[in-house]
């Protein structure tokens, strides 16, 4: 037993690694599910030396019950995360907030609209519109479109990031509204 518990340590301490790397949620459940076994054949034998030594059958019970509520709180978390990710959740509010200071901090940048974003294990997704005035040539458009883009990028480079900024010379998302194209 204690050797399969020390192997199990050592494949949960990978599976964390892994885990952190890629932010795999299906990596993360089965870290989750073998450092269970550990924590659990861990109680396991403190009980058995516990009970030896003290003779009370009762601490038995209380390492399960630990066991249990760490069980049900990681696999809360881990479910949580789940459905967000199916739900098609947004970015933390943090950092849409931190996408928008960089959008509206722009010099060039007229406005912007139909600000929308998600994340897909570790890639964050952001779609936006720009809005230029109308005589912005498209070459600085483009640029300042590639700089706030960068910009956002850059808010966690441990991250993959999808950008798709649309460039509008106006601010066409009335017209876009009233005919259902958002």
């Amino acid at each position: 037993m204690t050797i399969s518990l020390v192997i199990t340590i050592a494949l949960v301490i990978f599976l964390n690694y892994v885990a952190k790397k890629t932010n795999n949620m299906v990596i993360k459940s089965d870290a989750l599910h073998y450092k269970t076994d550990v924590l659990s054949n861990g109680a396991i034998l403190i009980s058995l030396v516990l009970i030896y030594a003290t003779g009370l059958d009762l601490i038995d019970a209380i390492m399960g019950v630990i066991i249990s509520v760490y069980i049900i709180y990681s696999a809360y978390e881990i479910i949580k995360e789940g459905v967000y990710v199916l739900l098609d959740a947004a970015l933390d509010e943090e950092i849409v907030e931190e996408i928008k200071n960089i959008i509206e901090n722009e010099k060039g940048i007229n406005d912007y609209h139909y600000l929308k974003t998600r994340k897909s294990a570790n890639t964050n997704f952001v779609d936006v519109h720009l809005v230029f005035n109308d005589g912005i040539s498209l070459l600085k458009a483009h640029s300042l479109g590639d700089k706030i883009e960068d910009k956002i990028a850059a808010i966690n480079k441990e991250e993959e990031w999808v950008i798709n900024a649309h460039l509008d010379p106006y601010d066409d998302s009335i017209i876009n509204d009233a005919e259902g194209k958002h």
